[in-house]
């Protein structure tokens, strides 16, 4: 997975991977971020980074379910929004 940096207009973080010959983009709220931090406001770019990657594996999952529509995403994934393009 890659993370892009934050969109300020969706206080989020982008981030894509790739599954299959498809690339996949979402976005990553900070208040999701700031509640695996256990803070307030928003999250340190090095502490987000380092919970995207922690939460790797299920953001991803969650990104392709809601790419795919097969299955349903279950909290707190279910507040990841899919770019489409």
């Amino acid at each position: 997975m890659e993370v892009h940096g934050i969109d300020m207009t969706q206080g989020a973080y982008r981030v894509s991977f790739s599954k299959g010959d498809r690339r996949i983009r979402g976005l990553v709220p900070e208040t999701l971020l700031a509640e695996w931090l256990r803070q307030s406001g928003r999250p340190d770019h090095g502490d987000a980074y380092q919970m995207i990657a922690v939460h790797r594996t299920e953001i991803q999952a969650a990104l392709t379910v809601m790419a795919t529509g097969e299955g349903r995403v279950r909290a707190p994934y279910d507040r990841l929004t899919l770019v489409e393009e």
